[in-house]
């Protein structure tokens, strides 16, 4: 048994039993039956101790892959909060520019309550100058059906109502901007007010006459105001010329009569008929021996200003300081091209 199995049976373990101590063979045979059994005992606990230590090396590669892996979990929790934190200041300061632009609308809209009750009223008011320019024509018309003879002339008043008219309507046409519709209905009434200056002019000047604005050879007021032409007596003495105008607010030109004739009329007149706030520039139509039909600029106040056809026609710009004012080599010329505005 002890050979065969290396130990000996359960049941014999504990017999105890000698063996020949003169027989040295049998001796020798029990002790390597000894030494292989140790031997053998020692590679199993060799092998043992090696797929031990092949365990613990591989428990110790689990580990450290757990830990790399823990500390990449740890980074990745640590970017999200990151980007949760990056996500709630973005939310805050949304709703920062959201409380912002509502306030911005409801500013804006405050606004444009103002401006159309603002447009409202310069609407009123342009409805009352209308109004009141109707009623100065209908009383004038009125005051043309009977004869003038050594009445006195016009009160202050009414001179300083037709002013007060103009620099509404200078003020109104400042309010307005450049391409606004209602600048036609301005000219219109500007028009209006011009015509009706000049006629108020020429029954003055009947009244302190003393003759009837109906003499034969001269036209009345009537025909003043429909025909829009130039008036002249049968002695020749007084003479007007009738200017248009184009303001490039409008396509509509507008009229004024100076009481110059023809060739006598000086930019300076031409100003002061105007009548505009800032600086502004002023081009004349005229014929040039070379090119023809031209747009003549006028720069000096003194210069006389080229008629066409019996007219002056002239175009009225806003001067923005590109270009100097006053030139003291005289007028311009450009070629005249004609267009919507600019032909007439």
């Amino acid at each position: 048994a002890l050979l065969l199995h290396g130990s000996l049976p359960e049941d014999e373990q504990d017999v105890s039993f000698s063996l020949d101590q003169g027989n040295a063979e049998q001796q020798l045979v029990v002790i390597r039956s000894r030494l292989d059994q140790s031997m053998d005992e020692a590679q199993q606990l060799k092998r043992e101790v090696l797929r031990c230590k092949q365990e613990m090396r591989n428990m110790q590669a689990v580990k450290d892959a757990q830990q790399q892996r823990l500390c990449t979990q740890e980074a990745s929790i640590l970017q999200m909060k990151q980007e949760l934190l990056r996500a709630s200041m973005t939310k805050d300061e949304l709703n920062n520019q959201n409380a912002e632009l509502q306030w911005k609308m409801e500013e804006c809209n405050r606004l444009w309550g103002e401006c159309k009750k603002e447009v409202g009223q310069k609407d009123r008011l342009l409805q009352q100058l209308k109004h009141k320019l109707e009623e100065s024509q209908k009383k004038q018309t009125e005051n043309n059906g009977y004869s003038y003879s050594g009445n006195p002339a016009p009160s202050v008043s009414d001179a300083e109502e037709v002013q007060l008219l103009r620099d509404s309507l200078r003020s109104l046409r400042n309010n307005f901007r450049d391409h606004d519709p209602q600048h036609h209905t301005l000219d219109t009434l500007e028009q209006g007010i011009v015509s009706l200056i000049d006629r108020l002019h020429v029954v003055h000047t009947h009244r302190g006459r003393g003759k009837s604005p109906r003499r034969k050879g001269q036209l009345t007021d009537s025909e003043t105001w429909s025909s829009t032409t130039v008036c002249h007596t049968n002695s020749g003495s007084s003479a007007s010329t009738k200017i248009l105008y184009f303001t490039g607010k409008s396509p509509t030109p507008s009229m004024i009569n100076i009481p110059k004739r023809l060739g006598e009329v000086t930019l300076k007149d031409v100003k002061a008929a105007v009548d505009r706030e800032g600086n502004y520039r002023y081009h004349f139509k005229a014929l040039d021996p070379e090119f023809g039909t031209v747009k003549e600029e006028v720069f000096l106040d003194g210069a006389i200003i080229p008629g066409w056809e019996g007219k002056i026609v002239a175009w009225v710009e806003e001067d923005h300081g590109e270009e100097s004012q006053e030139d003291p080599r005289g007028p311009s010329r450009q070629l005249f091209t004609g267009g919507t505005s600019g032909h007439f």
